[in-house]
């Protein structure tokens, strides 16, 4: 805060970090002099050029404010959990330094109480889109918590999931290792909200332009180059497409830059997802009526545990793909072997049983008698098992059997347990076989 602009002008400041080399954007808002700087690191260093021109960690965040404090005067430089002057927006630059040379002052940033960085959006009441490493075995509680139909769409190595309300903020920005959420107000007096959490980090845009270089950042080129990518527009545009490869980088920072009005439309453009996912979030369209989404509905516990385990199973869930491939290998792809195994095992469990309880008089009765009875039930349970999670894949459609698989999985079972709802079959049918490829 410049509390006497005669003596902290908009020239001394501009002087200082032109100085000091320090990579910063910024313009002079009243009182204010707002500043976007990149700080790398635990000890939130800023970065700023060398005397060979190169990108080097500077002054902590601590040891800057000490430096403004010197060389400015009358500003008020206030610091709440991370180090600001009117407001300073702090990025990320990545830079080869030793992290742990010194120990002087440090300011640590403000976390919640899940470790995250940065605050949390204020995300408004419209459709939402999350793009993130969330499973599809998630979703049905999901959607059981939102209350509301939740449209899914693979793209890249991540999931997109689209809402006609507001996403669980809990769920969706604490279980992923990264999100990427784009909350609208379909009748436009809102303007959009984008939010990225990456690296234990959150930043939201909301389409309100980007901070100039200041003048010196302007005239280098090392300095415009990394404030390019890394300060504004440009952090975004680097975080989203390194957890979304295919997005277009060119497309994506005009979205930022553009209209709000246009934004939905094209973020959805340039992330590579169809169109019809940026009429809902215009408020054009219902989530579950998007062509090629698998939608989860609201279930009661049942049901929703139940496509929640087929989702598992099918690789789509949190453990790794390979281990339900081996699972789906043993038991669901040859179950007239498996079926024929237990029932060997169940019986040998019988005769073991039947054995011990003539000798149950001695010790060694007693326990051919409890291996007996173990084995049998473990075998019988095991087909059972085997049969509800077959169900439930073909509930799904997520079993690739077919019409004719279904019908054998019904006759198997005299009550089978069914999911309610009507599943997106061609979609999983694909995906299943290319994740099982890899």
């Amino acid at each position: 805060m410049r509390l006497d602009p005669t003596l902290a002008t908009v020239e001394s400041i501009e002087d200082f970090f032109a100085r000091h080399k320090i990579i910063a954007r910024g313009e002079d808002q009243d009182e204010a002099f707002r500043l976007e700087l990149a700080a790398t690191g635990r000890r939130r260093r800023v970065a700023q050029l060398d005397a060979a021109g190169d990108v080097v960690p500077g002054p902590s965040l601590s040891e800057l404010v000490e430096l403004l404090d010197k060389e400015l005067r009358k500003v008020q430089i206030d610091i709440d959990g991370q180090v600001a002057w009117g407001n300073i927006d702090l990025g990320e630059v990545d830079v080869e330094w030793d992290d742990l040379d010194g120990t002087p002052d440090r300011v640590e940033p403000e976390v919640d109480e899940e470790g995250i960085e940065g605050p949390v959006p204020e995300f408004l009441e419209g459709p939402m889109l999350a793009i993130s490493d969330v499973s599809f075995a998630q979703l049905p509680t999901l959607a059981a918590s939102i209350e509301s139909p939740v449209a899914a769409f693979d793209l890249d190595k991540a999931n997109a999931i689209l809402a006609d309300v507001e996403l669980a903020q809990r769920n969706l920005m604490v279980m992923p290792e990264y999100v990427i959420v784009l909350s609208t107000d379909p009748t436009g007096l809102d303007r959009p909200v984008l939010s990225i959490r990456q690296d234990s980090m959150r930043r939201s845009w909301n389409w309100q332009g980007e901070l100039p270089n200041l003048e010196w950042v302007a005239s280098s080129d090392v300095a415009a180059e990394l404030s390019e990518a890394q300060l504004g527009a440009g952090a975004f545009v680097t975080r989203i497409c390194a957890d979304l490869p295919s997005t277009e980088p060119e497309k994506l920072r005009a979205c930022l830059l553009g209209s709000p009005e246009d934004a939905g439309r094209a973020f959805i453009d340039a992330v590579g997802l169809a169109p019809e996912v940026a009429d809902c979030l215009e408020g054009l369209l219902e989530a579950r009526l998007v062509p090629g989404a698998t939608v989860f509905e609201p279930k009661p516990f049942p049901e929703r545990l139940q496509s929640s385990v087929a989702y598992e199973v099918a690789g789509q869930g949190r453990a790794k793909p390979g281990f339900w491939k081996i699972y789906r290998k043993l038991y669901l792809e040859n179950p007239r072997a498996m079926e024929a195994l237990a029932s060997l095992q169940a019986g040998l469990g019988a005769l073991a049983f039947a054995a011990g309880v003539k000798r149950w008089g001695k010790t060694s009765g007693k326990l051919l008698a409890v291996l007996g009875s173990g084995l049998a039930i473990n075998a019988g349970t095991r087909i059972l098992v085997t049969q509800w999670i077959q169900a439930a894949l073909d509930n799904e459609g997520l079993s690739g059997r077919g019409s004719d698989a279904r019908s054998d999985a019904e006759g198997s079972l005299n009550e089978p347990l069914t999911t309610g709802g009507q599943p997106s079959a061609g979609s999983h049918s694909s995906v299943l076989g290319a994740k099982d490829a890899e």
